[in-house]
């Protein structure tokens, strides 16, 4: 029995050895051989696909376990056969159930049938989908951003007047592709001040695609509810000038209830 692409061929030119399926697993089994014709292969033992084999496997024995698909013995085997004049692709890729059909030397399927299979099909539409979706979302992200963190440390100040002073740090996100003039609200029980670090007024400019950290001071006067509470529910709002697009974060804000 000869089982190299050199000299008398096993049906077909390509070396590679038909293998066996057993409950769709691939076994690197060959299958016993046919009757070898007399005809010589293409193969001219140029060893050139062993040479550049980074594992040192010889792959005219067939697949092996030892084979990484790196494919440099196709382009090798591909370039002597093309200063030979002969057919290309001596060694190539092979689908496992084409084997038994290629080595019986029957023409290849097309690649369509390999291409448009169920499989494949809904492969296709489930990837398509979530591509879809992440389009969408894409599409539907707000543009403005707000997160607030209280400051903690301390709870509060209590201020010479007596007035309750919290302090938050605020991050506003602006992804439009340019300056967004920003108003900040604040939306809480009665007797309540809001103040930001550095600035005057409630505006507050945000740079293209970026995100600015600001902190602010709410107040509460010696007489306000808030100031003698424990906690009180507060809102943080946000609008961008230009889209009128808004954004909203809950907080609480710690008074002194003595």
């Amino acid at each position: 029995e000869i089982s190299r692409a050199a000299g008398p061929q096993i049906g077909g030119r390509s070396p590679a050895l038909p293998m066996q399926r057993r409950d769709s697993a691939a076994v690197l089994q060959p299958k016993p051989a046919a009757a070898p014709t007399t005809e010589p292969g293409d193969c001219i033992d140029c060893n050139a696909c062993v040479n550049v084999c980074p594992m040192g496997i010889d792959i005219r024995d067939g697949q092996q376990m030892a084979c990484i698909t790196c494919a440099l013995c196709i382009d090798a085997c591909d370039e002597v056969m093309g200063k030979l004049g002969r057919p290309r692709g001596l060694i190539d890729y092979i689908a496992l159930s084409d084997a038994p059909r290629e080595m019986a030397g029957a023409a290849p399927r097309p690649l369509w049938h390999h291409v448009l299979r169920p499989r494949n099909v809904i492969y296709f539409a489930l990837w398509a989908a979530i591509g879809l979706a992440l389009l969408i979302a894409l599409y539907l992200r707000p543009t403005l951003e707000l997160t607030v963190s209280p400051v903690r440390n301390p709870t509060y100040v209590t201020l010479s007047d007596g007035s309750i002073r919290n302090a938050y740090d605020l991050r506003l996100r602006n992804r439009e592709g340019q300056t967004q003039e920003i108003t900040l609200r604040l939306t809480g029980p009665e007797g309540l001040a809001l103040a930001i670090e550095g600035a005057e007024g409630a505006m507050i400019p945000v740079a293209a695609d970026s995100q600015r950290q600001i902190r602010v001071y709410v107040t509460a006067a010696p007489e306000a509810r808030a100031a003698s509470h424990d906690r009180s529910a507060i809102r943080f709002t946000v609008e961008d000038l230009a889209t009128g697009e808004t954004a909203e974060v809950a907080s609480s804000f710690n008074g002194d209830p003595k």
